[in-house]
């Protein structure tokens, strides 16, 4: 069974299928990281830390999580209202963006910026003296990207059709 529909598609399309639901995975991510930020599902944050509740989405993580070269700068940053705000929208606009499939250049952008400042949480790595998980999404975002991780179960088609959209490319 399994040879038949394998028969049926070639495995380039197969691939970009594969990419598209990574692509779906990042997005829910990037959507659970904001509401468990937001209401303290108690994942990564407690009910206590929750927004609702008057928490900082930084606060924690700036503060006790950060080690390495960049640690100080991270530590003056932590609690700051601003970045609380650029950290919750990033995470909803590129979750979004990233769960139903469009925006794609701008997602991607957005997702390798969030990753590499992520990254720049712990450099060097703990596990690893240069490369960590968060490198790995950079270049698997680009290669959704590049491959055609949007073309597939998504809005994309539709979208870049809109008026808007073909005005300005930097919304493909």
């Amino acid at each position: 069974m399994a040879e038949q529909i394998l028969s049926k598609w070639d495995s380039q399309e197969l691939g970009t299928y594969a990419l598209a639901v990574l692509r779906i995975v990042f997005g829910f991510m990037l959507i659970w990281a904001f509401f468990d930020k937001l209401f303290g599902l108690g994942m990564q944050t407690t009910p206590e830390a929750a927004i609702i509740n008057g928490g900082s989405p930084t606060e924690y993580y700036l503060t006790e999580l950060v080690s390495g070269v960049f640690a100080n700068l991270f530590h003056s940053l932590a609690g700051n209202p601003i970045l609380d705000f650029l950290l919750m929208a990033g995470l909803l606009v590129i979750g979004i963006a990233l769960l139903a499939g469009f925006v794609s250049k701008l997602a991607t952008i957005g997702m390798c910026v969030m990753m590499f400042l992520m990254y720049l949480l712990s450099v060097p790595p703990s596990d690893n003296p240069l490369v960590d998980y968060h490198i790995a999404y950079i270049i698997a975002m680009i290669a959704i990207c590049l491959l055609g991780g949007f073309d597939k179960l998504s809005i994309n088609g539709w979208w870049n059709h809109l008026g808007i959209v073909q005005r300005f490319q930097i919304l493909q």
